[in-house]
């Protein structure tokens, strides 16, 4: 599919700005109530995990990289006893 990775990052994160900004007005505003927000919230999360899957199936060995370097990130950071 040839994903452009640095972009696809930009997009997702404005998007995110864009849904958050929507769903603070909506709740200032008491236009949004608790279901609608629980619906709008699985959506996007659904949205977010088929773009997840398809970055992932797309660019394996990253996202192999991406995890191994956190796992030791983490196990650096962890204290020793």
């Amino acid at each position: 599919m040839g994903m452009d990775t640095p972009r696809t990052r930009e997009d997702v994160r404005d998007d995110l700005e864009t849904i958050t900004d929507q769903i603070s007005n909506g709740i200032e505003q008491g236009r949004y109530s608790l279901s609608q927000l629980q619906e709008s919230l699985v959506s996007r999360t659904k949205q977010a995990a088929a773009s997840t899957d398809e970055l992932i199936h797309d660019y394996p060995w990253s996202a192999i990289g991406v995890g191994v370097v956190l796992g030791v990130a983490i196990g650096f950071m962890l204290p020793r006893r």
